[in-house]
Parts: structure tokens; C-alpha cells; sequence
């Protein structure tokens, strides 16, 4: 059996983002437009700009344009959104090693670690 999830972000009881919105930053930052980012997902460029204005009006600017020469111009990701990435993909990956039991199980007892964790492992902690 597998365990399946659908996770998102919210503030304040508004959406912010989910796998989708998150797929849409992600395809922005990836070709540097908003355009761009609707081809290669295979979404309209409305449905794209509103999913953008909806994120926007419950975080701020997740997506900034900057203006062009001959070249055109550039849409990038504000800290905002590239904060949104980072936060939806650590708790997507923390659940999926969860559900696949990718974690070691450790002990705390008087202020020590047991057995020992390394840097980058997932632990599940129990407080003795």
C-alpha cells in the first residue's frame, strides 16, 4: 500500500499555494517568464497570471517583472515565492519520507541521542 497526501500552504485561512501554484513559481524561475512557464506546464497564461494574483493578495509579491531592451524583459521570482518553494518541497519531502518509513527511530534520554542520528538523516524522537 502506498500513503498518498495533498498538501498547501496557507496564511491566515487564505490559500497561498499548493502543488500546483508551486509547479507554476517553479516553470516561472525555469524560463524567466510568465508565458514561458504557461507553455511549458500546458496552462493558459489567465490561469497562470490569476493563480499568480491570488498568491500574491494573501503573501505579497511572489513574482517580479523586470523590463527589457530588444531582448525583452524577465519575470523572477521574489524571496517571497523562491520562500514559498523551498517551504512546500522541505514538507513534501518530510511526508513522503514519513509515509515510506525513511526515518530512524531515536531515544533522548539525560540530554543524549540514541542510537546517534547523522547530519541529514529524518528522525521520529521519542522523549524518555
Amino acid at each position: 500500500m502506498d500513503i498518498k497526501f495533498r498538501l498547501w500552504i496557507e496564511k491566515e485561512e487564505k490559500h497561498v499555494a499548493g502543488k500546483g501554484g508551486v509547479a507554476i513559481l517553479k516553470a516561472i524561475d525555469e524560463e524567466g517568464s510568465i508565458s514561458g512557464a504557461s507553455k511549458k506546464l500546458g496552462m493558459s497564461y489567465r490561469y497562470v497570471w490569476g493563480y499568480i494574483k491570488k498568491m500574491e493578495e494573501a503573501v505579497g509579491k511572489v513574482v517580479e517583472s523586470e523590463k527589457g531592451g530588444s531582448g525583452g524583459g524577465r519575470t523572477v521570482l521574489t524571496e517571497k515565492g523562491k520562500e514559498i518553494v523551498r517551504l512546500y518541497e522541505f514538507y513534501e519531502n518530510l511526508v513522503k519520507k514519513l509515509g515510506k518509513g525513511e526515518f530512524k527511530k531515536v531515544t533522548v534520554r539525560e540530554g543524549e541521542v540514541i542510537p546517534r542520528a547523522k547530519d541529514g538523516d529524518y528522525v521520529l524522537i521519542k522523549l524518555d
